[in-house]
């Protein structure tokens, strides 16, 4: 959304992983002072400025008044080609209820007029509606923000690897195939029913990933290495608090930062909402909560041993003055 209230929503929004993923409540809205806004704007129209539009339809989307908005929007897009706002607020309703493909092409136009939208963090909503826009397959097996697909499908014992396997590793492997997907998925899932799930498995459907076709936002962005990664992420999930494919991303940044436990309940919540993702996610978790029992293990032993340590060294200097204390007797004794 862009209106009058977001760069003063954005100022005043938490960022924080951890917030994001333990409090799944949406930010409660004002609804008698939107009501209000709705009327003095109704009463005072500006309607050859694109801000009194924007500032209508997005009282109605803070409102969960999406086709009001678009209602709004839809006849005067037109008239304001070049208005950032006009094709953000019309996105955005579209992509409330439902309509991604649409959703898209607002998004895209607003991103074209402004690459570095809605402070930096735009791209984000493109990359999710070209996600929630592909079949099951694809949204299976990838993540929304595509950079971190096969890292997921490959991560073991806790281990997020950000660039293995190498892609171009991938392309051959595909090569093999001739890039014909429906060959490749009828062996992964020969491969799957005969063998436990393992590295190998993983790494085809790695392969698999890599042979859909990339989603176009890639063109203009690599988000593996956007400095907003994080920001954007949680703005997402923010934005779409019963979004599987957000919490998915939300348990990736928490696994990128090391904070596993974190990474486990997003992934975890992803599953409760419904993620087409369900059983890879589930393997990743497991990964996770092993990973977690053994480093408790291995901190539980590297503080132990030196107090084991301590304790021999006690009773062998225990031991010695024993030790002096019988020879020093004795030769008292013969003396």
């Amino acid at each position: 959304m862009w209106d009058a209230e977001s760069l003063s929503r954005e100022k005043s929004r938490s960022h924080d992983l951890a917030q994001t993923i333990l409090n799944n409540q949406p930010i409660p809205e004002d609804t008698n002072h939107l009501r209000a806004t709705i009327k003095v704007l109704e009463a005072d129209r500006h309607e050859d400025d694109p801000m009194w539009w924007n500032n209508l339809a997005g009282a109605h989307l803070r409102l969960g008044e999406s086709a009001a908005a678009v209602k709004l929007l839809e006849p005067i897009v037109a008239k304001f080609p070049n208005d950032y706002g006009i094709h953000a607020n019309l996105g955005t309703a579209y992509h409330l209820m439902g309509r991604y493909q649409d959703a898209e092409k607002e998004i895209a136009r607003d991103l074209e007029i402004n690459p570095d939208a809605h402070f930096g963090l735009e791209k984000y909503h493109l990359a999710l509606l070209q996600y929630l826009d592909r079949d099951a397959k694809y949204q299976s097996r990838h993540v929304y923000v595509n950079e971190f697909t096969t890292s997921l499908l490959t991560s073991q014992s806790g281990r997020l690897d950000l660039f293995y396997p190498p892609e171009d590793m991938l392309e051959a492997r595909a090569g093999g195939y001739s890039n014909n997907v429906a060959m490749a998925e009828v062996d992964y899932q020969a491969f799957v029913k005969t063998n436990r799930v393992n590295f190998k498995a993983s790494e085809m459907l790695a392969m698999l990933a890599v042979m859909d076709p990339h989603p176009g936002y890639q063109t203009n962005w690599n988000l593996l290495t956007d400095t907003n990664f994080e920001a954007g992420v949680i703005y997402m999930a923010q934005m779409n608090p019963k979004e599987p494919a957000c919490f998915a991303m939300l348990g990736i940044a928490a696994w990128k930062n090391r904070n596993y436990h974190l990474a486990a309940t997003a992934l975890e919540r992803a599953i409760a909402l419904g993620s087409p993702q369900s059983e890879l996610l589930k393997e990743k978790i497991t990964a996770l909560k092993d990973f977690i029992r053994q480093s408790q293990s291995q901190r539980r032993a590297m503080v132990i041993a030196p107090l084991l340590g301590i304790a021999v060294l006690i009773l062998a200097i225990f031991a010695l003055i024993w030790v002096i204390r019988i020879i020093f007797g004795c030769s008292t004794k013969s003396g």
